[in-house]
């Protein structure tokens, strides 16, 4: 009888140190928390198409080591209570790995703190209030970028091309982000670059979805300044500012704004009567990287099988935020130790959240990772509405720590 062989134990450990981590066979589930109706179901509807691409593109390509990926979408209705109730639903009944969303500011503020408690990683996908993430570490992400940090550029731009010294102040005081665009975010960069607001005292506010804006646009006439700041989301920005060239404010008159004026589809609906609206955007659909091409030729085929009448099938930033949100969990779990099993879902979860938290050379379409307050790395393209599109006008290309 030969005697028995002993594996030594230094090399048995080296072996089982080596072999790749098997995941659970069943589909590896991710939420989604959208504004898929109410007042923001456009942005969040071309998210939903956006997550579903990519859930295709994934799976097509053999999925997670080997098991697919499912992607459950939920609607907050654009209404924070609602987003709240979605995140428990995802995660404590559908166990989901991590949720992409919620979309909004207003959102995020009351999200972010029960997901902390939850233990699972939001990744917001156009929240863009300043603070909001740093708030609520550990697990609150945003892949967009901070509007301070999108709107520098945008009056820098603005500043050389028209020699601008003095603007009026817009702003809708009702929703979060816009309220802190007029009262902290304007004033600041505008005083750092040395441009006055000629009623910083006294500013235009107006309330979310206003029918007309005669008055308003007739005050800022009378304040005689060389530009003007609008904060304020797509619809009440195209309105305003179609408005103002009816009262006779020349064409060559610019308004700058932050990224909440790329929802609303402004210069599709507003044509010549918006031109030179200029924003800053992390994206823009022209951008000749294959990976873009691929994304917006692919978001084409997808619109119409879900949304067969969401603008035009095209996307926008924030439909990449949430394509790219989903690639990075993908790469999340496909790095670390990620098992997808049931009794390891808090484990999980954390394995996630330590991987965004380094994450800073992620390849994406138009993201690379997080800061460390939880806010996107992010390229700024300056962009200005014009006979009735988007275009491009200076690339600011180092990713904002």
């Amino acid at each position: 009888m030969k005697p028995a062989r002993f594996v030594p134990f230094v090399v048995l450990l080296i072996a089982l140190s080596v072999v790749p981590n098997a995941l659970a066979k069943e589909a590896i589930k991710i939420g989604a928390i959208q504004p898929i109706t109410g007042w923001g179901a456009e942005p969040g509807q071309k998210a939903h198409i956006a997550l579903k691409l990519a859930e295709h593109e994934i799976n097509a390509a053999g999925g997670i080591k080997g098991i697919p990926v499912e992607v459950i979408i939920t609607d907050s209705a654009s209404r924070p209570t609602e987003a709240v109730m979605m995140l428990r639903k995802l995660a404590e009944h559908d166990k989901v790995l991590a949720v992409v969303g919620p979309h909004y500011s207003a959102e995020a503020e009351v999200n972010f703190p029960v997901g902390n408690k939850i233990g699972i990683v939001q990744v917001c996908t156009a929240s863009s209030k300043p603070g909001v993430a740093k708030k609520n570490r550990p697990f609150a992400f945003r892949n967009t970028l901070t509007e301070d940090k999108s709107i520098r550029p945008v009056v820098k731009t603005v500043k050389a091309q028209y020699g601008i010294k003095k603007v009026a102040l817009m702003y809708d005081m009702k929703e979060a982000v816009c309220a802190s665009l007029g009262k902290v975010v304007y004033p600041e960069v505008l005083n750092a670059e040395g441009v006055e607001i000629i009623n910083k005292n006294d500013p235009i506010t107006f309330e979310t979805s206003k029918p007309e804006f005669l008055a308003e646009v007739t005050k800022m006439i009378q304040l005689k300044a060389d530009g003007c700041m609008v904060g304020a989301l797509g619809p009440d920005a195209l309105n305003f500012i179609t408005e103002a060239r009816r009262q006779g404010v020349p064409e060559n008159f610019p308004f700058l704004a932050g990224t909440t004026v790329f929802d609303g589809e402004v210069p599709e609906r507003g044509g010549k009567a918006v031109n030179n609206l200029y924003g800053g955007e992390v994206w823009f659909k022209e951008l000749t990287s294959k990976k873009n091409q691929r994304f917006v030729k692919g978001f084409a085929e997808w619109a119409p099988k879900i949304y067969p009448n969401v603008a035009g099938n095209v996307p926008n930033m924030f439909s990449v935020s949430a394509y790219d949100a989903l690639y990075m969990i993908k790469e999340a779990i496909e790095k670390t130790g990620v098992t997808n099993k049931p009794q390891d879902l808090s484990q999980d979860r954390i394995r996630i959240k330590d991987y965004f938290s380094k994450l800073k050379n992620f390849d994406g379409v138009a993201s690379k990772g997080f800061n460390d307050d939880g806010d996107g790395l992010k390229n700024v393209y300056v962009l200005r509405t014009w006979n009735g599109t988007w275009q491009l006008i200076k690339e600011w290309g180092a990713a904002q720590e």
